[in-house]
C-alpha cells in the first residue's frame, strides 16, 4: 500500500510539532503536513487528498467541528477517518464530536504513547496498516543520532530521549534553579513580553487545578499570571511534571466567578528555597493557544485577579 497523506491542524506551533513526531516515530515514510486553523486545513484539502486528519477543536478562523462539519458534507472525506485533539474533554462535548461524525477523540494533555495507541488503531481500522517495529526503531535511531549531534526541538524532548550535548548549559541552569540558585521573579523578567510580577493578595487570590498527559492532578495556587505565562505554586506530595510536559490548567478566581481553561506546556520547575526537598514548588507555564477568543477571555481574567 502507498504511504498515507497526514494533516496536522492545531492553531498551536508545539502541539502540531508533537503530533507530527508522534506519527513519524510510527509512519516514518508517511506524507505530514500541517494548518493552523480550520480554514487553512480546508483549502489544503481541497488542493490535496490527506487520509487521515488530525485536528484540534478550539482554533481561530474555523474551529475543528466546523471543518469536520464540512468533511462529512463532501463526498471525496465523508469517510475520512477524523482524530479530534482538545482539552474539552467534557461528556458533553465528546457526545457533540461524535454527533458529527468523529471517528475518535483525544483529550489534551496526552503522550506519545496515548496519542500513538489512537492513531495505530485508526490507521488499521479504516486502511488495514500496521505501523513497522523495525521502522520505528530506524526512526528512534535516527532521532537519538540527531539528539546526539545538537539536533534537539521541543517535541524531541518530550520523547524523554537522551538530551543532546549542546543543552547542557540549559541542564545546568535548570539544577541551579531546582537548588533555589536563582529566583522565580528573575525568570519571569527574561520573558520581554513579562510584566513584572506583582504580590498577590488574599483579594486576588486565585486557584488552577492541572492535569498532566500521565493523569495527575495538582491543585495550585497561581502566583502570577500575565498574557504570556503563568507562575504557580505546587505542593511537592501532588507530583512534579516534567519540562516541556503538556498541562491543561483550569484557574478559578476566588473574587470572581470566573473559570479559564488554558493548554500550556512547563518550562521551568523551581524550588522557593535552598532545600531541594522542600514542600513546595514553583512551576511556570506557558501558554500554547492562539486564539483571540480564548486569548481575550484570558486577558479579562488576567486584569480581574493581578
Amino acid at each position: 500500500m502507498k504511504a498515507l497523506n497526514i494533516l496536522v491542524v492545531d492553531d498551536a506551533n508545539f502541539i502540531r510539532d508533537l503530533v507530527k513526531k508522534a506519527v513519524r516515530a510510527q509512519y516514518p515514510d508517511f506524507k505530514v503536513e500541517e494548518a493552523a486553523d480550520g480554514q487553512k486545513a480546508q483549502s489544503m484539502m481541497k488542493v490535496n487528498t490527506f487520509h487521515v486528519i488530525l485536528c484540534d477543536w478550539e482554533m481561530p478562523v474555523m474551529s475543528g467541528l466546523e471543518l469536520l462539519a464540512w468533511m462529512r458534507s463532501d463526498e471525496k472525506y465523508e469517510k475520512t477517518p477524523f482524530l479530534m485533539i482538545t482539552s474539552r474533554s467534557e461528556k458533553s462535548h465528546i457526545i457533540k464530536a461524535v454527533e458529527a461524525g468523529v471517528s475518535d477523540y483525544i483529550g489534551k494533555p496526552f503522550s506519545n504513547e496515548q496519542l500513538g495507541t489512537k492513531l495505530a488503531r485508526l490507521i488499521y481500522k479504516f486502511y488495514k496498516f500496521s505501523p513497522s517495529q523495525t521502522a520505528r526503531q530506524a526512526q528512534q535511531k535516527s532521532d537519538n543520532a540527531g539528539l546526539l549531534t545538537g539536533g534537539a526541538d521541543n517535541a524531541s524532548l518530550l520523547t524523554g530521549a537522551p538530551a543532546a550535548k549542546k543543552a547542557a548549559p540549559a541542564a545546568a541552569g535548570n539544577a541551579s534553579l531546582l537548588t533555589g540558585g536563582s529566583k522565580t521573579e528573575q525568570l519571569l523578567s527574561k520573558s520581554p513580553s513579562a510584566a513584572k510580577p506583582k504580590k498577590s493578595t488574599n483579594k486576588n487570590l486565585a486557584l488552577a487545578h492541572v492535569r498532566t498527559a500521565e493523569g495527575q492532578e495538582l491543585r495550585c495556587i497561581v502566583k502570577d499570571i500575565n498574557l504570556n505565562e503563568m507562575l504557580l505554586v505546587v505542593k511537592r506530595d501532588e507530583g512534579v511534571p516534567r519540562l516541556f510536559d503538556q498541562v491543561v490548567v483550569d484557574i478559578v478566581s476566588k473574587a470572581e466567578d470566573i473559570v479559564a481553561r488554558v493548554n500550556c506546556f512547563v518550562c521551568s520547575v523551581v524550588s522557593p528555597d535552598k532545600r531541594i526537598s522542600g514542600e513546595l514548588f514553583n512551576m511556570l507555564v506557558r501558554y500554547e493557544d492562539q486564539d483571540p477568543e480564548k486569548l481575550e477571555a484570558l486577558s479579562k481574567f488576567v486584569a480581574k485577579v493581578r
